[in-house]
């Protein structure tokens, strides 16, 4: 499964009504209007192509949901386009073709086919809405055909007895949420003084489909939540915001701000943080309330640990005896020098150029003096080497480029040099793994390559400057400049001094 791609966005699965459609009132004999119920559809899309009289969508989606529904259903696994055989593709319900879910979304832009039918299911899916979608007719349809698939003999009842009651449609009403299909997550925050530290972050946040896709299906339930200063109570309302209002307006986050504070009395006021510092600690804060354990970082089904847990491994070699002491690290990102040292005095010699020479110095080996290793095997001080590397790469990959420059009298600086960095990473040259090999073997690996998902840029002076991010949504760039939301180049986009680098894995094995 990919987790780059954006043609189908996995939203929660929910459950949307319309009532825009409604039957015109009949007028009997005695002049007295009979108001009909309102007519309720999955979207304001397939109620538009409802309202027309036609039938023939409906007349292709009872074809295909029986071909999707069939167990020797290999014509509906086959994308008319790329021909590969996949497990979930999507049968168009306005032209009876069959795409994978890259090729579904290319079909709804070229040919303006706005509905799809899961193979895998029979459920509709909305292109325009970009979410599965419940519309009362369909699911009538889709019922008939499963239960006339099984047999039919007791088709009439098992579909009588599937159908929701009169209790079943007033809870799905009362506990439905419309929302707009504007409601892309396309929004700024207000500035409430400083805040744009805070802002950037939450924008990498909302555009990473892993965690997107958490909030978005009650990973965390506000309601039934009972801790106090609850991080992730405060997120998730962020989510909700964003996510079921088609407005446009910048967003003011009071509450997650407050609770920050509350938190963290190291950010409470309205001084600038640093942006990195503060995606350390929400991290730390999303794990702490989504029921992250304090046991090995490995062993966390958190979703913070399941999208951005990686580890390092460390090896210093013994130069005598040629002892191997390894350890091991948990990260949750990677800070990146940018300066170049010589190795004997550790005086600065110039600065990187690209992303790809930082990561080959940090995973480069290292001469320890004798005073800097004890051999354990040799019962004292040794020279030695030490190497870094990637033991284990996390699905979401955060880049910290130090650009913040600290030193002992206590005078601070900025690089404001202008670093490379590509919109596809293969970290294979870095891990554990490759570097242990060489030649043809390393060659031969699998890679593990990155997309480029976010980018936090700091604009002016160290002590009085302005954050703003680029974060890619469709396969679109957008500016995040506060509350201004803008359209970006990827042109615009590699050009940034970055602060922050936010990829995501490509492909999951």
């Amino acid at each position: 499964m990919s987790a780059t791609a954006t043609t189908i966005v996995l939203k929660r699965p929910s459950v949307s009504m319309s009532s825009q459609a409604t039957a015109s009132p009949k007028v009997s004999k005695n002049k007295l209007p009979i108001i009909q119920p309102p007519v309720f559809y999955g979207c304001e899309h397939i109620g538009s192509a409802f309202q027309g009289g036609s039938t023939t969508s409906k007349t292709l989606y009872s074809g295909a949901t029986r071909v999707a529904l069939d167990s020797d259903r290999l014509t509906a696994q086959k994308c008319v386009y790329c021909s590969y055989m996949l497990v979930q593709t999507f049968l168009c319900m306005q032209c009876a073709t069959v795409h994978c879910p890259r090729d579904a979304e290319q079909h709804y832009r070229e040919e303006g086919h706005s509905f799809g039918v899961d193979s895998r299911s029979g459920h509709v899916f909305c292109f325009q809405c970009q979410d599965y979608i419940y519309d009362p007719a369909l699911e009538d349809i889709r019922i008939e055909q499963e239960t006339s698939i099984d047999g039919g003999a007791r088709k009439k009842r098992r579909l009588e007895d599937s159908k929701p009651s009169a209790d079943d449609l007033k809870y799905i009403e009362s506990h439905t949420t419309f929302a707009p299909c504007r409601a892309t997550g396309l929004r700024g925050f207000l500035n409430m003084g400083s805040t744009c530290f805070m802002s950037v972050i939450l924008q990498s946040l909302i555009h990473n489909p892993l965690v997107r896709n958490f909030y978005l299906s009650d990973g965390h339930k506000q309601k039934e939540c009972s801790q106090t200063n609850c991080m992730s109570c405060a997120m998730d309302e962020v989510f909700s915001e964003f996510f079921t209002s088609d407005k446009q307006d910048g967003y003011g986050p009071i509450n997650l701000l407050t609770t920050s504070w509350k938190c963290e009395q190291a950010l409470a006021g309205y001084q600038q943080q640093d942006a990195h510092e503060y995606l350390q600690f929400l991290l730390n804060q999303l794990h702490n309330t989504n029921k992250g354990t304090d046991q090995k970082s490995e062993d966390c089904s958190c979703i913070i640990h399941r999208s951005f847990y990686g580890k390092l491994q460390s090896d210093v070699t013994c130069e005598s005896c040629r002892n191997v002491t390894t350890a091991h690290d948990p990260v949750m990102d990677l800070s990146l020098d940018l300066r170049i040292k010589d190795k004997k005095n550790k005086q600065p010699q110039g600065i990187v150029q690209t992303v790809q020479q930082c990561l080959a110095r940090f995973t480069a080996t290292e001469k320890l003096g004798v005073n800097e290793y004890n051999c354990s095997k040799c019962a004292g001080p040794r020279e030695a080497t030490k190497q870094l590397t990637v033991k284990r790469l996390p699905p979401v990959l955060c880049i910290q480029l130090k650009r913040f420059e600290h030193s002992a009298n206590g005078v601070s600086s900025k690089i404001d040099a202008d670093i490379r960095y590509p919109l596809e990473l293969d970290m294979t040259p870095y891990t554990t793994r490759a570097k242990r090999k060489s030649g043809q073997e390393s060659r031969s690996f699998k890679p593990y390559v990155y997309d480029l998902l976010s980018v936090v840029v700091h604009k002016g002076e160290i002590n009085s400057g302005h954050y703003i991010s680029y974060c890619r949504e469709n396969g679109q760039w957008f500016q995040f400049d506060d509350s201004m939301v803008t359209l970006a180049t990827e042109k615009q986009v590699l050009a940034a001094q970055a602060y922050l680098l936010v990829y995501i894995i490509r492909t999951f094995n």
